[in-house]
């Protein structure tokens, strides 16, 4: 049956439908991560081509391999401030065969530098991974990430820097000079080219210089401290250095020597039994190596702290540093003070005694001159450079923990008022002389060293300006209190924390530069084997402002000089300033410490001291501190010529004996009021019609209350009321000529100038001088019957001479407006005051007579005219 068109319409229709559904679908993107992996793998291979040419190309320009250099050394080269190298300073080498070597020697350097050396090629894959997990689990320095193959290249033939084309020829040369030379060749000029410290090069001068033997001989103990000093020679030098650091050190190396079975467990144990002291014995040193030593191991740290080199670009590649010391004068304080050249009012030194002085330059910070004790040749196991020990440093440290803070944040004169007397409280000490004293200024307790107005000055600042005012303040010059916890000690107030003689010059530098300080240093410049250079990193900063450094300055110039300082030798004849400081034993009196802090606008010099574990002596009352300074500051003085005085900067006023800081108007300054003149009498002659005005005046005392530009201004006030101005003068009289008839006032007051309260004028003084009239002679009369009629009328009294109105002239027509007398007041005969009862203003009584002078009483706020100098 034929199927209907509807029928075939719908069939057609689903057709199209499902014709339409088998249409290919249209292409989606990538997923996000294909298409990062893809950019990545081609990033990936891209670095790879180019990381594989830098290679190629590193390798290319890569140095040759050359003997020479592989067995020589270059060690570092001190240079003097005249350009003059510094001899004993890192030069010294004795080469020596690898069969003179001890077995345990060798041990000992692969254990800790390389343990599978003699296995790699020149490149340890498996150490460089494990250098970071030993460092992590041993300590830093247990394990470098270097072999000694790479260590030797890299001293030999490549520059200090970082970079990548420098790592990659290390590793090429490493595997090159493997190629070439045994594993001994290799170790032979390894040991024989490190630095090992305290001036030696390789491991033969090392051994001979610590332990007085070749290393043939050396134990496993002795061993295990040479392998360690190669990371860090000046820290783990065993005599010039921190032993403490260097047991950390041997510490490590006996470990590893356990660890690969080259010593015992008992052996490791035994050998941490014995102390580094007991270990070492010194090797003789030439008088050139004791001068330089304490220098040499402090450029060595200042590179690393400073200029941010590491042990590698230090040693052996030639480095030249250029340093501040001015070797002559080095050579000769160091001389004259070892060989007991020095006056110091006794007979010498005392062995048990130990001392240390730096010389810096007090406007650049950079170190002159170091005496690191006053032993030539320590032959002594414990040996420190007792210029760079810290100790307590006494009341050397009261300018800058007491009375500094007061004056930076209080703006507190030279003249504030302390209190001596008995403290309060759980920190109560005394004087170290007998009593109290009371009241007094702050410029007299600093000059005597007071203990208690100290305290109370370090109370003060702290409780007023905080905590905080006085920690700035002192880490500011470089110096690091001591603490309670969080807590400041009130004992830091006399004292009780430490510094070296180092940072003690550089704290009182900054007070004679104006309060800028400078981090002492020794480096001027250093110079690389390949003629570059770089300057000293070390800049001034501002630790505190210029009117707090000089007012510090000026107080301790009385310590020095003034009568009752605490400083014994003397004065010198040029401009100083400085501070004495003492500690004593616990619950003792016998001084421990002893020190002399003082500085001219040229040189700072810091000198202690004292006692060690080992001193036997009790007591040392000498202050062999004081003579070393003034030896010290002699010698530089001799050698540079006497330097400038201190400037007063502009921020601070001098006011009589005192300085205040300009723009304020401190609590303790209560100006007084300008004294009036006393005293003023006239002295005329009457006949020569001239004479003069005289008075007293106090100039002292007014300048003392800050006053100046003293002047005096003269007036004259006539009978008739007439004024003028007889003059202006800066003397204590004037002349006068010419007085007219009657009294005559003169008046005298005072002008000056105060910087705190502007012009000023005192009170007046007068003195009065009177010339009495000249009678007149009487005319003849003319008309004799009218005089005779006049005398004969009582009514016309009031016509003549006596007129009320002093007109001198006869009025006839006056008689009826004559005022009536006031019953109240006294006749008088003329109408002028004298003979009244009553004195005028500036009178003690009545007139004076003729040819005599009155003085009145000055307006003043001092009955005597003298100026109070004090501040209470």
């Amino acid at each position: 049956m034929e199927r209907s068109r509807v029928a075939r319409r719908q069939d057609s229709t689903t057709n199209k439908r499902k014709k339409t559904g088998k249409q290919p679908k249209t292409k989606g993107k990538k997923p996000m991560w294909k298409r990062i992996f893809l950019l990545g793998f081609m990033l990936f291979i891209a670095a790879v081509i180019a990381f594989g040419a830098y290679t190629v190309y590193a390798i290319a320009t890569a140095p040759e391999l050359d003997e020479e250099k592989l067995v020589d050394t270059y060690p570092i080269q001190l240079i003097s401030a005249e350009g003059e190298p510094l001899e004993g300073a890192g030069q010294i080498r004795e080469y020596v065969s690898i069969d003179d070597i001890s077995q345990v020697m060798q041990q000992a350097v692969v254990s800790i530098e390389d343990r599978r050396f003699y296995e790699h090629n020149g490149i340890d894959l498996r150490r460089i991974g494990g250098a970071v997990v030993a460092n992590l689990t041993d300590g830093f320095g247990a394990e470098g990430g270097s072999t000694i193959t790479q260590q030797l290249v890299k001293q030999s033939f490549l520059s200090t820097d970082k970079k990548l084309k420098r790592k990659l020829q290390e590793q090429w040369l490493a595997l090159k000079l493997e190629r070439e030379y045994t594993k001994e060749q290799i170790l032979e000029m390894y040991l024989n080219k490190n630095y090992y410290g305290s001036g030696g090069y390789g491991v033969q001068t090392a051994s001979k210089r610590y332990f007085n033997k070749p290393v043939s001989e050396v134990n496993y103990q002795e061993a295990a401290i040479l392998a360690g000093l190669p990371q860090r020679p000046s820290a783990y030098d065993p005599i010039n250095g921190d032993q403490e650091l260097t047991r950390y050190r041997q510490e490590q190396v006996l470990s590893a020597m356990k660890r690969d079975g080259h010593i015992s467990e008992e052996q490791y144990n035994e050998a941490l039994d014995v102390a580094i002291a007991d270990v070492i014995s010194p090797g003789e040193e030439t008088e050139e190596e004791a001068f330089t030593r304490a220098i040499y191991s402090r450029v060595l740290q200042e590179l690393e702290d400073d200029y941010g080199l590491d042990q590698s670009d230090i040693y052996g590649t030639g480095l030249k540093v250029y340093t501040s010391i001015n070797k002559e004068l080095h050579t000769k304080i160091n001389s004259d003070i070892k060989s007991n050249n020095v006056n110091l009012q006794t007979n010498g030194f005392p062995e048990d005694l130990r001392m240390g002085a730096t010389v810096l330059n007090t406007k650049t910070g950079e170190i002159v001159a170091i005496v690191d004790s006053q032993q030539a040749k320590q032959g002594d196991t414990t040996y420190r450079d007792y210029s760079n020990e810290k100790y307590q440093i006494g009341s050397t440290a009261k300018p800058f923990f007491d009375y500094g803070p007061g004056i930076e944040n209080g703006q507190w004169s030279t003249g504030k008022i302390l209190l001596d007397a008995e403290l309060e409280g759980t920190y109560s000490p005394n004087n170290y002389y007998t009593g109290f004293r009371g009241p007094n200024t702050m410029r007299q307790y600093l000059k005597i060293s007071a203990n208690t107005p100290a305290v109370r000055a370090f109370q003060e600042v702290r409780d007023e300006y905080g905590q905080d005012a006085i920690e700035s303040f002192v880490k500011n010059v470089g110096i690091e209190p001591s603490y309670s916890g969080d807590q400041l000690n009130e004992s830091n107030a006399l004292g009780t924390a430490e510094a070296s003689t180092t940072q003690m010059a550089a704290a009182y530098a900054t007070l004679g530069a104006n309060g800028m300080y400078t981090k002492p240093h020794l480096i001027q410049k250093i110079e690389f084997n390949d003629g570059s250079s770089i300057n000293s990193p070390i800049k001034a900063k501002q630790a505190m402002e210029d009117y707090t450094a000089y007012m510090l300055t000026d107080m301790l110039r009385d310590v020095v000089s003034a009568e009752g300082g605490t400083y014994v030798p003397g004065a010198f004849p040029w401009d100083v300033a400085g501070k004495t400081g003492t500690t004593n034993e616990p619950n003792s009196t016998n001084p421990k410490d002893k020190w002399f802090t003082g500085y001219s606008t040229d040189y700072s010099i810091s000198v202690w001291t004292g006692k060690t574990k080992e001193s036997t002596v009790a007591s040392f009352d000498p202050d062999y501190a004081q003579y070393y300074f003034e030896y010290m500051m002699q010698q530089v003085t001799n050698a540079t010529g006497q330097p400038d005085r201190f400037q007063r900067p502009d921020s601070v006023l001098s006011l009589g004996n005192e300085l205040y800081v300009k723009g304020t108007k401190p609590k303790d300054l209560q100006p007084e009021k300008l004294d009036a003149p006393t005293g003023a009498s006239v002295n005329y002659d009457i006949d020569s019609q001239s004479g003069s005005v005289s008075w007293s005046y106090d100039f002292d005392a007014v300048k003392a209350d800050g006053y100046n530009d003293i002047t005096f201004t003269v007036t004259q006030k006539s009978a008739d009321g007439t004024e003028k101005v007889v003059g202006t003068t800066g003397e204590t009289s004037v002349d006068i000529t010419n007085l007219p008839e009657g009294e005559t006032t003169f008046t005298i007051v005072a002008n000056a100038a105060n910087p705190l309260t502007g012009e000023q004028q005192s009170g007046p003084v007068q003195a009065t001088y009177s010339i009495e009239p000249k009678e007149e002679p009487k005319e003849e009369e003319e008309n004799p019957s009218e005089d005779e009629s006049n005398e004969d009328n009582p009514s016309d009294e009031n016509n003549g001479n006596g007129n009320e109105d002093n007109n001198g002239n006869g009025n006839g027509n006056n008689e009826d407006t004559t005022d009536e007398q006031n019953p109240d007041e006294p006749a008088t005969d003329d109408g002028t005051d004298e003979g009244t009862d009553e004195p005028t203003d500036g009178e003690d009584s009545g007139a004076p007579l003729e040819g005599q002078s009155n003085e009145e009483s000055p307006d003043t706020n001092r009955e005597d005219g003298n100026s109070d100098n004090t501040d209470n």
